[in-house]
């Protein structure tokens, strides 16, 4: 609860003010996760068979099934030019090479939670890609960005504060019991909010000031010893770096999940491989590359990375499903969306033209499901709408500064049929 305040632990009634914010806010999802990847075979991924309320699994997209009730799968969707080539900077941007305003995804809606008063100690973290090649997947300000590429480095980094001093033992949850509840602190700012409610909300009001004055003394037991683990953050390992980049990215994305679970951040970017050299050491699929993969013939190969990251992409999900959500309302997956993003479409052709994506997650209610999932085509629309859904999904509507402005008519929308 360091340094929020009554801005965030109250912005969902902050929001009952403004009846065109508490509209947008509805079934907003709480937390983001992205993976991303390079492109890929279409017609290995292709689940063919599929319908709008069925997914029939491709090979290669088979590992997904254990999501099957909270997954969205939708290709035929267009880069605009912004995505067709190695570095092309528009799979999370939406913008090609010539803005030199890029911001991805992540950073935006990092950006945009913080101004809603919705902070953590990170806005948002990138983590995974090869350290020896030239980084074109993150950006703020049109800079490329590099992510934290190694589980250890990523460790120190991120949990540095929440593991124990080596000074004197003490922990994060240790120093939160010797501190004034944040209830206490903003008392007089809850009071003028109150007076500005009616009695329907100023109860709910009440209610969610209760739950958060039970979530400190929760804290502050587990603190002594009481509580048995912390809120999703009982163990915070040290990992050991691998040599095979795979298995350092699928350390890291569960680094993510435990840094949701620590409350030490909303948002969360994985970077498994490049768009170029990537060495595969996993003894099923490799040794070889990945890119060579994509060009060489070796479709098996390719299948099986494809299949590596999505085991992972489950994994992380059933992480996030075991993480209790802080506001006791189920676990952290129930309102995380999951997205898995692509820096191009067909990367056999080098074509930005039939970009894909996976999308799973509880996602606060957000997305549009089936018990047997959901099979989408893009018809060509602009990739970007979908980066869209990611924004509005966490109460974020206003766009200004994210995405191209000059795509065709209607790409400055989410699609309507990714969300409920």
């Amino acid at each position: 609860m360091r340094g929020i305040g009554a801005a965030g632990l109250f912005s969902p009634f902050v929001s009952l003010l403004d009846p065109r914010k508490a509209q947008a806010a509805v079934g907003s999802a709480k937390y983001l996760m992205i993976f991303h990847t390079t492109g890929t075979d279409i017609n290995l991924w292709h689940p063919a068979g599929s319908t709008n309320s069925q997914i029939s699994f491709s090979e290669m997209l088979e590992p997904l099934a254990p999501l099957t009730d909270s997954l969205v799968i939708i290709e035929g969707l267009d880069s605009k030019g912004t995505a067709n080539n190695h570095a092309a900077p528009g799979g999370l941007t939406g913008v090609g090479y010539s803005s030199n305003e890029r911001i991805s995804l992540e950073q935006f809606v990092g950006d945009g939670l913080d101004a809603q008063g919705v902070t953590t100690p990170f806005s948002s973290l990138i983590l995974g890609g090869e350290s020896s090649q030239s980084q074109s997947t993150f950006y703020r300000d049109g800079q490329a960005l590099s992510p934290l590429f190694l589980p250890s480095t990523a460790y120190n980094t991120v949990f540095g504060g929440v593991t124990p001093d080596p000074g004197n033992g003490e922990s994060a949850l240790d120093r939160l019991a010797r501190r004034q509840s944040i209830l206490d602190v903003v008392g007089d700012q809850l009071g003028a909010l109150s007076s500005q409610l009616g009695s329907e909300e100023r109860q709910k009001l009440e209610l969610h000031t209760d739950s958060i004055r039970e979530l400190e003394e929760r804290l502050v037991l587990e603190a002594d010893g009481g509580g048995g683990g912390g809120a999703g953050c009982s163990e915070v390992n040290d990992p050991s770096d691998s040599g095979e980049s795979l298995h350092n990215c699928a350390l890291l994305a569960d680094m993510a999940a435990t840094a949701f679970g620590c409350g030490l951040t909303r948002v969360a970017a994985i970077e498994f491989g490049h768009h170029q050299a990537t060495q595969i050491g996993i003894p099923e699929i490799g040794p070889g590359d990945w890119h060579n993969y994509l060009h060489s013939g070796l479709s098996q190969n390719l299948i099986n990375v494809e299949r590596f990251v999505g085991e992972q992409f489950v994994a992380t999900a059933q992480k996030l499903q075991s993480l209790p959500s802080p506001d006791g309302n189920g676990s952290i997956y129930d309102h995380t969306l999951m997205i898995w993003t692509r820096g191009m479409g067909d990367a056999i052709g080098h074509s930005g033209t039939d970009m894909r994506f996976v999308l799973a997650g509880g996602a606060g209610g957000y997305l549009n499901t089936t018990p047997n999932g959901r099979y989408l085509q893009g018809g060509g629309q602009a990739h970007q709408r979908v980066l869209f859904n990611c924004c509005e999904a966490m109460g974020i509507t206003d766009f200004t500064g994210f995405g191209s402005t000059d795509a065709n008519a209607g790409a400055r929308e989410p699609l309507s049929s990714i969300g409920s």
